[in-house]
């Protein structure tokens, strides 16, 4: 538990910092308006007092309470306000002008407020989630990603906003409306608040239910917006295999599922409600039935038995709006964990490290690497080296782990054991952000943001003149294509590139690598969407002008791995063979195999 509350105290400390000064402002402001606006209601007692009684004498022996007879005689004694009775007039409308004053400026501050921390907020996750480390973000659900930034971001800041504000102003109008009350008649303030223990024991217990049946609707809701999002992920294919029918009626799993925990959630918070609401009136009656009986005993005025009722509504129902904001606590919390989960996930360290010129000579040296989720190696004591300038084909079944083998050579995943040395420095020595700099990545899945095209080729670097573009595109072989497009270089390709064909999107991220002439480049097959003759072209492009680049080539095709310097066979997660073509080809292996299939099929 205490574990717990530190998560939550440190992540509201994390959101709230740098506006601690207007937060306290604002409940200053609060503090004022609700002090004018049981000042208000006390001023409506003391008015009725002084039209009940015709004397002074009477006047003061009827009302006892010091707190009536200090105001009395600070706004001129009883027989001047007897005679003026136009300076209630007065006094009420200031006090209405204070409190207009104190709302305005409380409002304003709170937009205020909530705007600021909204932008603090999103931005930081947002900022937290791009430097997470990759491997952590793939193990978590896009769905749940969205809706901690949003939803859950938006139910903090409403608690931090509107429900702290309902507790502070049930803090302020309980203390001063059960002071007041006090001095009038000790009695009713204690009737008053009698059934408030009880009140605040029995939400104590049933709040946990509540809370528990929310997080498991929340939880729910997650899995049913993730659905939706892979849906939409993967429109094209469920079109493409008629699964429409499907995917619906697994999603109306999903939604049966969480129809049925909301509904479970509903049922106990309504119950909640409900009863606590028979605890608030049945505290109004005890306060009430009491100041009548004390008014008839002559113990107090029957302006007394109007105001103190005002008063013990006052106290009640702001304190049952607190009992619903405990209710709606559960939610608060389910959304800080949430929240904890991502902004304590220590961000991946890009920075540290050594920055040495990199020229493209590798070894892998006895190099193994295990998902966490995983039992067994998906590598196993990988060794070889590559001299600067060789092109090195990378070839083997599917899941031999031939993707994860380049993706350790740019520290997106990090090695079980062995070493990886570039230039015969240890990768682990140098900086990530600087190494990531010097090795360009194709994947075979390219993601082209809704932008234009030369935004998408320029998206790492915007000082990069049309002519360095123009030169990637061409080794490419997609600058014709795009000069094709209705706008050229400046025609919008649409959410993930929509509006150009795969083989197109793969060569726009060709080229998009290429213009940062780095000293590693890797294509992870992703040539695989292009013909036999344009994957020559760009191949021979890239070797007549990049001769001092070191280039990795996962492919399932023997033509495109032919030329290479270095052919690495993967099989049984390790290196099952390793040469040049004329090498393999002589070999009684995997490779000899493939090539064997492909040249029958051609």
């Amino acid at each position: 538990m205490k574990k717990e509350k530190h998560i939550y105290l440190s992540t509201i400390n994390t959101i709230l910092k740098g506006n601690y000064l207007k937060y306290a402002f604002y409940l200053i402001l609060l503090l004022g308006s609700v002090f004018f606006s049981t000042m208000s209601t006390f001023m409506t007692k003391i008015l009725l007092d002084i039209l009940q009684q015709p004397t002074a004498s009477e006047y003061f022996l009827v009302v006892k309470d010091p707190l009536s007879i200090f105001f009395t005689n600070l706004f001129g004694g009883f027989d001047f306000l007897k005679n003026n009775l136009w300076i209630f007039s007065i006094i009420i409308v200031g006090i209405a002008l204070a409190m207009a004053l104190f709302n305005i400026s409380r409002m304003y501050l709170r937009s205020f407020i909530m705007t600021s921390i909204s932008k603090k907020t999103q931005l930081m996750l947002f900022n937290h989630v791009e430097r997470l480390p990759y491997n952590y973000i793939k193990s978590l659900k896009n769905g749940d990603i969205i809706q901690t930034c949003t939803r859950d971001e938006e139910t903090l800041r409403r608690f931090l906003i509107g429900d702290m504000h309902t507790i502070f102003y049930t803090l302020f109008t309980l203390i001063f409306a059960f002071t007041i009350l006090a001095t009038i008649s000790y009695k009713v303030a204690l009737m008053s608040i009698c059934v408030l223990p009880i009140l605040f024991i029995y939400s104590f217990f049933l709040i946990k239910i509540v809370r528990k049946r929310y997080r498991l609707t929340d939880d729910s809701e997650g899995l049913m917006t993730a659905k939706i999002e892979e849906n939409l992920a993967s429109v094209r294919i469920v079109k493409a295999f008629n699964n429409e029918k499907y995917e619906i009626d697994d999603f109306e799993k999903y939604l049966k599922d969480y129809r049925n925990k909301y509904i479970s959630w509903r049922k106990m918070s309504s119950f909640f409600f409900s009863s606590s609401d028979i605890m608030v009136f049945s505290q109004i009656t005890i306060a009430t039935i009491v100041s009548i009986i004390l008014c008839v005993s002559g113990e107090i005025t029957y302006a007394t038995v109007i105001v103190s009722t005002s008063y013990v509504s006052m106290i009640v129902w702001p304190i049952r709006d607190v009992a619903t904001t405990l209710s709606n606590f559960a939610r608060v919390l389910a959304a800080l964990d949430r929240i904890h989960l991502i902004i304590n996930q220590p961000i991946e360290d890009i920075e540290t490290g050594l920055k040495p010129k990199i020229t493209g000579n590798i070894e892998f040296r006895n190099v193994s690497f295990k998902f966490d989720d995983d039992k067994k190696n998906t590598l196993s004591n990988i060794s070889f080296k590559v001299k600067k300038g060789q092109t090195v084909a990378i070839m083997g079944k599917t899941g031999s782990g031939k993707s994860t083998l380049v993706l350790l050579l740019t520290r997106l995943y990090d090695l079980t054991s062995g070493e990886i040395l570039i230039d015969g420095i240890n990768i682990k020595d140098i900086s990530k952000k600087y190494l990531r700099q010097n090795i360009s990545l194709v994947l075979q899945e390219p993601f082209l943001f809704s932008k234009s095209v030369i935004s998408n080729i320029k998206i790492t670097n915007e000082r990069l003149s049309k002519e360095e573009v123009i030169n990637a595109t061409k080794i490419a072989a997609i600058h014709e294509n795009i000069l094709a497009l209705e706008k050229g270089y400046h025609t919008q390709v649409g959410e993930k590139g929509v509006s150009l064909s795969g083989g197109q999107k793969q060569r726009v991220a060709i080229a998009r690598s290429l213009v940062n002439k780095t000293p590693i480049l890797i294509f992870d097959d992703s040539l695989s969407a292009v013909d036999t003759e344009t994957d020559i072209k760009i191949r021979s492009q890239l070797k007549a002008r990049m001769k001092d680049t070191t280039t990795f080539i996962i492919t399932h095709r023997v033509a495109t791995a032919k030329d290479a310097d270095v052919i690495i066979v993967l099989e049984n997660n390790t290196i099952s063979e390793i040469g040049n073509y004329q090498q393999l080809i002589n070999q009684d292996g995997l490779f000899k195999r493939i090539n064997d299939i492909q040249s029958k099929m051609e």
